[in-house]
């Protein structure tokens, strides 16, 4: 279809001239993110704990033709997290789409979660996503164009737990803040939101996910019979981050197979 015969301008999912940082950009989803937004054109920092890990991820979107820079970060250090986006603005000039996708889990009962399992996961997921959000927003609204935060959650935020009863309050509270933070930075054209992913396959959990009576287990109760993939999270993230999602804020998108619905097995 000739696009100039449309009776008006249809939003893209082209990122070229934007610059997108990635926490956690190493691994899992957002691993895929990263090469999600640099197909598309952005250019993209990832970040991780170890720098031998984003370099080798940069070199793989430079291999592909993209641009893109690793910066060491540990997300727990609200230090490291403006010195991540110093450096992607002293590198680039500019931010404008912030990826919160870092993250723990501990899988331990009420009664044996312990003070320091207790703050590492709230770190990671919890205060990560405040402060990153928060840096990243301060920089975007010093620039005047808007921009894109995305948070990624998770379905363990809205529903109750079998020992992750940290992982889940550290995810609802990001859900939480994903709505304050929208309402906050709207009048600057930031657009604020955030993804819960159900069981997604990744690198990371493909030998627990594909254990046969865990899978039978699991995929019982999900309506789709099937494991998300990194790619449909990447997609879903893309679409946040470019013109195709601007009149969308403090949304929470639910990408789970169906599994929250509820009813019987």
């Amino acid at each position: 279809m000739n696009a100039e015969k449309l009776p008006f301008a249809m939003p893209s999912f082209d990122l070229n001239g934007k610059v997108a940082v990635v926490t956690g950009g190493t691994k899992g989803l957002g691993y895929g993110i990263v090469m999600a937004f640099a197909y598309h054109g952005a250019r993209v920092v990832i970040t991780s704990r170890h720098q031998e890990d984003c370099d080798a991820v940069a070199e793989e979107v430079s291999a592909m033709g993209g641009e893109a820079m690793g910066i060491k970060a540990d997300v727990q250090n609200v230090g490291e997290i403006q010195n991540l986006v110093d450096k992607t603005v002293e590198k680039y000039g500019r931010l404008d789409i912030m990826v919160n996708n870092a993250g723990v889990a501990v899988t331990r009962r009420l009664t044996d979660m312990t003070e320091d399992d207790y703050d590492r996961v709230i770190d990671s997921n919890l205060k990560s996503v405040y402060f990153g959000a928060q840096i990243a927003a301060r920089q975007m609204i010093a620039q005047g164009e808007g921009g894109k935060i995305i948070n990624m959650c998770s379905i363990g935020g809205i529903k109750g737990n079998n020992q992750l009863s940290t992982y889940g309050a550290s995810k609802a509270g990001a859900i939480n803040l994903t709505k304050s933070m929208a309402w906050e930075w709207g009048r600057y054209g930031i657009n604020v939101n955030a993804i819960c992913p159900g069981y997604v396959k990744t690198d990371l959990n493909a030998e627990q996910l594909e254990n046969p009576q865990f899978k039978d287990k699991v995929l019982k109760g999900i309506p789709l019979r099937r494991f998300g993939t990194v790619q449909e999270i990447a997609a879903l993230t893309l679409f946040l981050a470019s013109d195709c999602c601007n009149m969308l804020t403090g949304e929470y998108i639910v990408a789970d197979m169906g599994a929250t619905l509820g009813g019987n097995v």
